[in-house]
């Protein structure tokens, strides 16, 4: 009795163990995710002013000067793309971060689960993680759709919504959505659900091939 009792705790401080590991590996994973996001997205909106500045058109950055809309301070100029880099570099961490974090919530389920099965021997490289829809759908579809009510909000809230011509373009393709606050959130919800069923679509298309190939989950 003595052997099993100890041999129980064993493998619950293991368990403990395992689930203490995981967590500090999900923060790092989301830590290095936003820092990879920043980098990009400030390194894109530099890369990409200097090269609508120097195109030399008239008028250069005519498009891309929309964005000064939303990002203080910035426009197409040599001072706009260091201001558009400080940009870049905050709200893609802040997305990176925040849609790993979201995510990860699935990668943790399936990690606990064959720690408390104990179905691959305590070695993970062995298993293949499903790929989620849902956690995906999750991420992905809030953050693009929170992100439409807010700068459609933005564009309301400056008085400016009337003569957001582009904007209303999206109507097109969002029936009902209309550049105001109930049309954001009429819109939002659409788009929401167009992306959470592309990445149910995405997943089990992915699922599919990597278990194809004879990969193991703890399922």
């Amino acid at each position: 009795m003595s052997e099993n009792n100890e041999a129980s705790t064993l493998q619950g401080d293991d368990i403990k163990i395992n689930q203490q590991l995981l967590h500090s590996v999900i923060k790092l994973n989301t830590l290095l995710m936003a820092s990879v996001s920043g980098v990009i997205g400030g390194l894109t909106m530099f890369l990409v002013t200097y090269l609508s500045l120097f195109r030399g058109l008239p008028e250069p950055g005519h498009y891309l000067n929309l964005l000064g809309v939303f990002l203080p301070g910035y426009e197409v100029s040599l001072s706009g793309a260091w201001i558009g880099l400080f940009w870049g570099t905050l709200i893609g961490a802040f997305l990176g971060g925040m849609f790993y974090r979201v995510y990860a919530q699935s990668i943790e389920l399936q990690v606990r689960r064959c720690i408390e099965r104990n179905r691959v021997g305590g070695d993970l490289m062995q298993t293949t993680l499903r790929m989620s829809g849902r956690h995906l759908g999750l991420a992905l579809g809030g953050l693009v759709s929170v992100g439409l009510v807010i700068t459609t909000s933005w564009l309301v809230i400056r008085g400016t919504a009337n003569e957001s011509a582009n904007a209303m373009l999206l109507s097109n393709y969002l029936p009902g959505y209309t550049v105001s606050f109930l049309g954001s959130i009429v819109g939002g919800i659409q788009l929401f659900f167009i992306t959470y069923i592309i990445c149910l679509v995405f997943s089990w298309l992915y699922n599919t091939v990597a278990f194809s190939r004879g990969g193991h989950s703890c399922e």
